[in-house]
């Protein structure tokens, strides 16, 4: 029998300790969890002499549970009386340490957007330590009904490169501050190979002006079509938060039409959208003249609920002031902002570092306690889609202009890469299940023993799995850029309710350079990008938002051209692509399309 230190051996050697006065079976299932995930990562201690478990029953209770065949077991050499004293010193000890909630939170809140399954907390537990100032809005907000004065503002000035109108190259990387139809306008036909994009959602997004539909109305032509009886201009028919999906569908398929225009034919377009708007944008593409492909999805665990708290909304309406019964403690980051919660008369009641728990004021509320509006998001979709080929078929197009196919074998995953959606053991290590033998080709185990496994990995699927960003991946090259608040960002006062709303922003712990509501992860835009695009090829971000598609062009050795109205997100543009592509920032005329020598594709034999 193995003695040495983690010594892997059959579960079924081991005796647990019959009279072992600690009942753990409530956490078997968190263990088991953790270990799936993380795997072991302390042995089980057993006695050498008999193979009884002193410390450890909770894991070997969980390996069971998952059909383990062998655990790790350090075995040590005591007596029974010693033995019997060594497990209940483990399990007692454990019990005297505490937690410092404060710092657990903090931790817990920079870890908010990573996966935090098998680390043994609740998802209650984790709501109470993660600040919950993003949960719902504030009680005098309905969700859809939210004041123009509290939207109608853009980011504060912080420009110190970027200008509206100018056009600016950082090594193989352009960034056009401008409108993105009248920059592509600018552009040839046929002139870029992919298009990788993250436009706006059309959902009124965090206060910005770019993402209301009713300020995309006033960027339309007064003499675009009407689509049955809804008359572009009118008045708002059937919207929510200032939101009509029709006004964002027609905007997005005019800015669509000038991108399939500039795009080669073959050329792939890959654009993100909201859950609640992907199916107007994909309309869009198709009317554009675009072809569906596929629906990506970028999978990034859980974020925060924004949900109406149905209950409170039924005592708002009745003019019932609720009882508060207690404070929960806000925590992490969410510390700098103060709780607010209206009253029966208006008012607010404001308490630093607290927010209110209520109880329902009427049988009505009573009775709907505990319902919602909204999931937790932790996904979003994007169109993948292709500009219809020109010439005969698929690979005649690649060899006249490189476009037209996806790269597979440059995206592909390696076992284990936690990206990939799914198992992640080697084929040949597969159970062969049900299959029955076949008379032609063998046996299923047959079959599976000469499987071999392609070694660049998995073929790439449509889901593709990561976390959010964090702060230093952000704002990573904004040295020199000025931080902002919360309220900055906003425009809104601090301890406003603009702030408390869950669309306003996120809550911050001091200053943020990188204020961009919406920045998507950059290895998330280098596999996208890898993706679609052909060797040496030019990437066109018509909506460059904080530069990541920029950034990830970069790095992959692509060419981009990236365009971004708001001159302070165009600065932040600027300043992590420079971080990414060195040299230095200098002001052109013009976007200049190249086309370099290593572009020809071989010519198609005859």
């Amino acid at each position: 029998m193995p003695e040495s230190i983690g010594s892997y051996i059959d579960i079924k050697e081991l005796v647990e300790w019959e009279n072992n006065p600690r009942h753990n079976g409530a956490a078997v299932q968190e263990v088991a969890k953790s270990i799936k995930r993380f795997g072991f990562a302390s042995p089980i201690i057993a006695r050498k002499e008999d193979n009884m478990v002193i410390a450890g029953h909770t894991r070997l209770a969980a390996a069971r549970s998952l059909g383990l065949d062998k655990v790790p077991v350090r075995f040590v050499d005591l007596d029974p009386t010693e033995a019997q004293l060594l497990a209940l010193a483990d399990n007692k000890i454990g019990e005297i340490a505490d937690w410092d909630n404060d710092l657990l939170s903090e931790i817990l809140t920079d870890l908010q957007e990573h996966d935090l399954t098998g680390i043994g907390f609740s998802d209650t537990e984790l709501d109470e330590l993660i600040s919950s100032v993003e949960y719902e809005p504030v009680d005098n907000l309905i969700e859809g009904d939210l004041q123009d004065e509290d939207w109608d503002q853009m980011p504060n000035e912080t420009a110190k490169i970027a200008r509206s109108g100018g056009f600016y190259q950082i090594g193989g990387q352009q960034v056009a501050c401008g409108d993105c139809v009248e920059v592509m306008r600018g552009l040839p036909d046929n002139s870029v190979d992919s298009i990788v994009t993250d436009p706006p959602y059309g959902i009124s997004f965090m206060a910005k002006d770019f993402d209301s539909p009713s300020k995309m109305l006033g960027q339309m032509s007064t003499g675009h079509e009407q689509r049955g009886a809804f008359a572009y201009g009118g008045t708002h028919s059937r919207g929510y938060a200032d939101n009509d999906n029709e006004i964002f569908q027609a905007w997005s398929e005019r800015w669509l039409t000038e991108a399939f225009r500039v795009l080669k034919d073959g050329g792939h377009l890959i654009a993100f959208a909201a859950t609640r708007t992907v199916h107007r944008l994909a309309v869009a593409v198709e009317d554009a003249g675009f072809e569906i492909r596929d629906q990506l999805g970028w999978c990034y665990y859980s974020g925060f609920p924004k949900s109406m708290n149905i209950s409170k909304q039924i005592d708002r309406m009745a003019g019932a002031e609720r009882e508060i019964v207690g404070y929960q403690k806000l925590t992490g980051t969410a510390r700098s902002t103060p709780a607010i919660t209206s009253s029966a008369d208006g008012g607010y009641d404001i308490k630093k570092d607290q927010t209110p728990i209520t109880k329902p004021a009427t049988e009505e509320a009573q009775y709907w306690e505990g319902w919602g509006t909204a999931l937790k998001p932790s996904y979003e979709p994007c169109v993948l889609a292709r500009k219809p080929i020109a010439e005969k078929n698929v690979a005649s197009q690649v060899l006249k202009t490189g476009t037209g196919a996806i790269n597979i074998d440059a995206c592909r995953f390696g076992y284990g890469d936690p990206c990939w959606i799914g198992p992640q053991e080697d084929p040949k290590g597969r159970s062969t299940g049900g299959f029955s033998n076949s008379p032609i080709f063998g046996s299923a185990k047959s079959l599976l023993e000469n499987t071999q496994s392609n070694p660049q990995g998995r073929w790439p699927a449509n889901l593709y799995q990561c976390a959010k960003p964090s702060r230093s991946e952000r704002e990573e090259g904004l040295e020199d850029l000025e931080g902002k608040t919360a309220a900055e960002i906003t425009n809104r006062k601090e301890g406003s309710a603009g702030l408390k709303n869950a669309r306003a922003g996120r809550t911050l712990q001091g200053e943020v350079k990188n204020f961009h509501p919406t920045v998507k992860p950059v290895n998330l835009m280098r596999w996208l990008i890898r993706l679609v695009t052909p060797p040496n090829g030019l990437v066109l971000e018509p909506f460059l938002g904080s530069g990541t598609t920029g950034v990830a062009s970069s790095l992959e050795g692509f060419r981009s051209i990236g365009i971004e109205k708001e001159e302070g997100y165009a600065d932040i543009c600027l300043q992590r692509i420079l971080n990414a592509e060195g040299g230095e920032i200098t002001e052109i005329e013009a976007l200049k399309i190249e086309r370099l020598e290593e572009e020809t594709w071989p010519e198609e034999q005859s």
